[in-house]
């Protein structure tokens, strides 16, 4: 009896615990618009992706965590008899934090990881309201990803983007607890066929 029992108090708790797992679901982040220029020789990229924070993010921004978002371009040459050629590759690192002495959110970009010692070479900008700073990290404009003389437009060129709200810059302790959570698991990638736009 005690088994059958024991049956049927398990059925129960995974009939409870699936809508929590279905729900547990990673966030959604789609490229809505890409574009890649050539002007002036130069190659600039200005690409828009499409997410919601969280509330559990949220929640750690409020307490005084930083999130760090990293976008990532390399543009490649396909070769049949070796590994594609990189041509062009570029980084960029976001910064978001709030200033609960202000009550305002600071925004800051950099071309390379920000270090532990302070936020190094960054451009910097604050904003009134969460949604304010998150479009900003959320659409890049006009990127510079490199020099137009590095392409090889007679070859078949391939771009490869990457989005990811990038866990390695948080304090360590928050990396172990981040680990494993779906909330926490922002990203974004996909390779396609270069098309390149001219802009003289």
């Amino acid at each position: 009896m005690w088994v059958a029992v024991c049956f049927a108090m398990f059925g129960a708790l995974c009939l409870t615990l699936t809508p929590l797992a279905a729900s547990a679901a990673e966030p959604a982040v789609e490229l809505q618009n890409l574009k890649v220029e050539q002007s002036e020789g130069a190659v600039y990229a200005s690409l828009q992706w499409n997410f919601q924070l969280p509330a559990p993010l949220e929640d750690a921004l409020y307490k005084g965590v930083a999130l760090y978002f990293v976008a990532e371009v390399e543009v490649t040459r396909e070769r049949w008899y070796f590994y594609d050629k990189k041509l062009l590759s570029a980084q960029r690192h976001m910064r978001l934090s709030y200033l609960p002495l202000t009550r305002r959110w600071r925004v800051n970009v950099a071309s390379q990881p920000f270090s532990s010692a302070g936020l190094g070479m960054s451009l910097g900008q604050s904003y009134d309201n969460l949604e304010d700073a998150l479009q900003s990290i959320r659409r890049i404009a006009q990127w510079n990803i490199g020099n137009a003389s590095d392409l090889e437009p007679e070859t078949k060129q391939n771009i490869s983007i990457s989005y990811k709200l990038d866990l390695t810059q948080l304090p360590r302790p928050m990396q172990m607890g981040a680990a494993g959570q779906s909330d926490w698991n922002i990203a974004w990638n996909k390779t396609q066929r270069l098309v390149l736009e001219t802009n003289k």
